[in-house]
């Protein structure tokens, strides 16, 4: 839920980012998404749920006729402006799995129609079967959201580090358009010296709290498709 990308610029939580994609988003093996967002966007939004509420979001994520990766990422909001949340991830073909946690803050609150910041803050533990450890991705961001009456922009301007590797920048940005309980989006998003990912879809509020969502993006030349659902509590 992206803080609120259901209603992130209101205040009522369905799904949108936070921890979601810490530094995953894109896929189990490739971290190619500057944080972990709330569906269906992988480029967090400077916003976050009222305090005392969070949501959980499950979705799949892969190529057509492939068993792709399932995902979960429960998120809370503890204080005023700090989201916490979890990223539990499972590979269906070969195996691996993915653990992850951050941390968002905002530096000013999320406007219904304005600008405001935030930062991220994320680790990762990716393990291969049989339980071998396979490396950790730390990842920083910054965060940016503008709203207006047509829609929301995000842009997202980071840097990941696998251990034993040096520090890469990150960067992506997106755009919803306003459409009632359906609202779709476009975004891009990549990692320094590897090729961007485009991505478009959207979500389905049908009830309060309660989103479905779908993408279809290119990744290095391959087309990735996901389906998820978020449920805010």
């Amino acid at each position: 839920m992206a803080s609120d990308h259901c209603t992130a610029h209101v205040q009522t939580p369905p799904p949108s980012p936070v921890l979601h994609r810490l530094a995953a988003a894109a896929a189990l093996l490739c971290l190619a998404a500057p944080t972990h967002a709330g569906r269906p966007l992988a480029v967090d939004d400077a916003g976050v749920d009222e305090v005392g509420h969070g949501h959980i979001e499950v979705w799949w994520e892969g190529q057509r006729g492939q068993p792709g990766t399932v995902y979960a990422a429960p998120a809370f909001t503890p204080i005023e402006g700090l989201e916490l949340g979890a990223l539990l991830a499972r590979d269906r073909d070969e195996h691996q799995t993915l653990q992850g946690l951050q941390a968002k803050w905002l530096w000013s609150p999320a406007q219904e129609q304005g600008c405001n910041a935030g930062s991220s803050a994320g680790l990762t533990h990716r393990r291969q079967g049989a339980g071998h450890n396979a490396g950790s991705v730390w990842a920083l961001n910054l965060i940016g959201t503008c709203a207006a009456p047509w829609g929301v922009v995000n842009a997202n301007l980071g840097s990941q580090r696998e251990r034993g590797q040096s520090w890469l920048a990150t960067w992506g940005a997106s755009l919803e358009l306003s459409g009632g309980a359906i609202t779709p989006h476009l975004e891009a998003f990549g990692v320094r010296h590897s090729a961007p990912t485009f991505q478009t879809g959207a979500r389905w509020e049908w009830a309060p709290g309660k989103q479905l969502d779908a993408t279809i993006g290119r990744q290095q030349g391959r087309t990735v498709l996901s389906l998820g659902v978020a449920l805010a509590f």
